[in-house]
């Protein structure tokens, strides 16, 4: 998301720099490299401290924006996703010389380093000891996310950093975390609902391969064996109602072991897609997105797919009810509730509500979280916070879209 904010920002006729650790696509006017010419030596330092139990610890990146005055240059700074790039002590070195807003994309800002507790609760009290060492982006055995917690406590206390959140659910868990003294503010994210709009399916299926007839059930994941994404779950609900033969699309990465998963099934192996425009195509070809996540703030693909006319069946997970308006735009279940997912699937690819459904949601995501919408909103919090018109004991109110 902060790539597409800076790009509509500088769109808007706004200077916005988008400072990236890393770029798969390379660097460019806007996009510039966080650690310059010491890119090596300051990755291998946050790998260095990482493997010792202290991800970024040591605010290496500092000094791209001490040199040569370059925090003057900016009237504010947004941070994003810190993991594996910088340090929470830049954020409250630069706080003391310009506004900071800071968005908290997944709960790593409030764990000791996780990116979703996934049932642990200790974050709430002191994290620690902590069950998901060794995996990323913790990538240690060595236990000292009480100590990177309490860091990050200081860090919020400071009160001169605004915490933001994409969905209600984040802002909630930030809260419950009791590091920060006042609820984050809100401000979901958007989509581009021009490139993601709804297009003639039966066409769509000639060209991709798939059949008109029979109801095309979307799964979708960046790894389909990605367990946080419940693929499992899904595939058990489908098999439960395997009697109404729906036809599976799967965009992700899969392999031997995911292609086990699908026996049984007949489905269309997209893989993973990284063309939004071919992307697009794909989510606009489906009756119905099925998605089990078992973790997340505000997925985007469940914005782009109901902005095609794809509606949503799944589990109500973190911030998904956000955008999934109950049997209006699709239908959530309790998580982890197979039974009620089997007669969600059930009801909707045997009744008559999905047209409906289609038409609700792409509404919902053009008037709630289109990147029009999404740019308002964030201007508006811009100008608030450049103006001063915060708390110093607390973040700004609430800003819903």
């Amino acid at each position: 998301m902060a790539g597409e904010l800076a790009e509509l920002l500088n769109r808007g006729g706004h200077r916005a720099d988008h400072w990236m650790a890393w770029a798969g696509d390379g660097f460019g006017e806007h996009r510039r490299p966080l650690y310059g010419r010491f890119q090596r030596w300051f990755s291998r330092g946050h790998a260095y401290t990482k493997r010792f139990g202290f991800p970024e610890l040591i605010p290496f990146e500092l000094t791209t924006f001490l040199r040569r005055r370059r925090l003057l240059d900016y009237d504010l700074f947004h941070f994003h996703d810190l993991s594996s790039a910088i340090s929470p002590w830049t954020l409250r070195a630069i706080s003391w010389a310009r506004p900071v807003v800071w968005t908290f994309h997944d709960c790593s800002p409030f764990t000791g380093g996780c990116l979703y507790p996934m049932g642990c609760e200790r974050f709430t009290r002191r994290c620690g000891p902590c069950p998901q060492l060794g995996e990323w982006p913790l990538d240690t055995n060595r236990d000292f996310t009480g100590v990177m917690q309490g860091i990050k406590r200081n860090l919020a206390r400071s009160c001169r950093v605004i915490a933001v959140t994409p969905s209600n659910w984040m802002a909630d868990m930030a809260l419950g975390s009791g590091l920060f003294p006042s609820r984050p503010m809100v401000v979901p994210n958007g989509v581009d609902t021009t490139l993601f709009s709804p297009m003639d399916k039966p066409a769509l299926r000639d060209e991709l391969g798939m059949p008109r007839e029979r109801r095309v059930v979307l799964l979708s994941a960046g790894s389909i064996l990605d367990e946080r994404k419940g693929t499992r779950h899904a595939l058990q609900a489908l098999r439960q109602i395997a009697e109404l033969r729906p036809f599976l699309l799967v965009t992700g990465h899969m392999d031997d072991q995911a292609r086990d998963m699908m026996r049984g099934f007949d489905y269309h192996e997209a893989g993973y897609v990284s063309d939004k425009s071919r992307l697009a195509r794909y989510y606009a070809s489906a009756d119905l997105f099925l998605f089990c996540s078992l973790a997340d703030n505000q997925p985007l693909v469940v914005l782009e797919t109901l902005a095609t006319g794809t509606p949503t069946v799944g589990f109500a997970t973190g911030g998904i009810p956000d955008v999934v308006k109950q049997n209006e735009t699709g239908y959530l279940v309790p998580q982890g509730d197979e039974a009620a997912l089997v007669q969600a699937l059930r009801d909707t690819l045997t009744g008559d509500q999905l047209p409906q459904w289609a038409a609700n949601g792409r509404r919902h995501v053009v008037e709630n979280f289109s990147h029009e919408r999404f740019l308002e909103n964030h201007l508006s919090v811009y100008s608030r916070v450049v103006r001063g018109e915060f708390d110093i004991k607390g973040p700004l109110q609430d800003h819903h879209a």
